[in-house]
């Protein structure tokens, strides 16, 4: 009798007395909830689709620079941002704070008595979620709210919200793009700048203008001068043989010794001493490379500069509304008969267990 009668208490106390409270609360205190649902999908029109509609985007999403823009507006759904934004646009401490709100559930109630904003953080969290499906990158957002329009209402405005985050994205990448192409263009042309005044320096302070074209004009100066020399060479020898007391031959004799000199002169200012042109050729032609690179470095950067222009007047992110935030016509949570059943279910698991455990403790006592 004895038994039976602690049997029944406990009976009473783990499975008959939570099953009235959870029938007492859920079906008679806790507040309707209304979940609003929108569905979205980030994309870039630089992706290549082969099929048609909505679907093929979808199905091309996965493992492109789109996902990381998805991640990017799922953390901000949940962040401290967004929750100052809805606060300030709809008194969140008063939507979800109101005494209509069964105190169990409400914000400021027995179960979340908060007050601050770093609390009204993390209760925010539990009414608004959103997830990404890694397959086909759809972002489905549920928001949960005690009337069916201020979860339609929260909601529409966190799709708005994370479409600003999205083109907020594009005009951060167009400024940096454009910036960074700026700066290429102004550093090229600030090396071609200090290479043009380095070659002109040189050409100033070598009194030199091109190396290999004042050789080759020096060059064939020389070669004049040897055509003079071998003619006035050929003319002495005619003379010596016809004509040896010829008063001309000290003459062109002494010509020739004249035109031999020059051509030395000539042939070692193009190459030979360290004044030549020779010498000067090597620098030079360094100097000139640097000038060319940096000129060619130049346009490249001109042009890439143009590119980003151009891309920066294209979107490159774009936030596709699948589904808009619905209007819910009817309450979703809390699932009443669901959650007294689940109540009663796990009551007599804990009653099944804790009959077991005193079972075994009283016949090891009786031992």
């Amino acid at each position: 009798m004895n038994f039976f009668a602690r049997t029944n208490k406990l009976f009473l106390y783990t499975v008959i007395l939570p099953t009235f409270l959870s029938i007492l609360y859920f079906g008679l205190i806790a507040s309707p909830v209304y979940i609003s649902e929108s569905r979205f999908v980030v994309y870039s029109p630089s992706q290549h689709f082969s099929g048609a509609g909505l679907s093929s985007i979808i199905g091309n999403l996965s493992g492109n620079n789109s996902t990381s823009a998805a991640y990017a507006v799922h953390d901000y759904i949940g962040s401290w941002d967004a929750m100052l934004a809805l606060d300030k646009a709809y008194d969140l401490k008063h939507l979800y704070g109101n005494h209509h709100i069964d105190v169990l559930d409400r914000f400021g109630g027995l179960i979340y008595p908060f007050s601050s904003h770093v609390d009204l953080l993390r209760y925010y969290n539990t009414k608004v979620t959103d997830s990404i499906d890694t397959t086909s990158g759809i972002t489905n957002l549920k928001v949960k709210a005690y009337t069916a329009d201020d979860a339609q209402r929260l909601n529409t405005f966190l799709l708005q919200k994370s479409q600003d985050i999205v083109n907020q994205m594009n005009d951060t990448a167009r400024r940096k793009a454009v910036f960074y192409a700026q700066n290429e263009v102004a550093e090229a042309e600030k090396t071609l700048r200090t290479a043009t005044v380095a070659l002109a320096k040189y050409r100033n302070m070598h009194h030199v203008f091109s190396p290999p074209a004042q050789s080759a004009l020096q060059l064939q100066m020389v070669s004049k001068l040897q055509d003079q020399l071998i003619a006035q060479k050929g003319e002495i020898s005619a003379l010596r043989a016809h004509a040896p007391r010829n008063p001309q031959l000290p003459v062109l004799e002494s010509n020739v010794k004249a035109l031999e000199m020059e051509i030395n002169n000539q042939s070692s200012a193009v190459t030979g001493t360290d004044q030549s042109l020779a010498s000067k050729d090597v620098e030079y032609e360094r100097l000139l490379v640097d000038q060319t690179i940096a000129q060619k470095l130049l346009e490249v950067s001109v042009t890439s500069l143009e590119q980003a222009r151009v891309t920066a007047q294209k979107q490159e992110l774009y936030l596709e509304t699948i589904s808009r935030p619905n209007l819910p016509d009817d309450a979703q949570e809390p699932r009443r008969f669901k959650d007294i059943v689940a109540t009663l279910l796990v009551s007599l698991i804990v009653y099944g267990i804790l009959t077991i455990v005193i079972a075994g403790v009283r016949e090891h006592h009786d031992r």
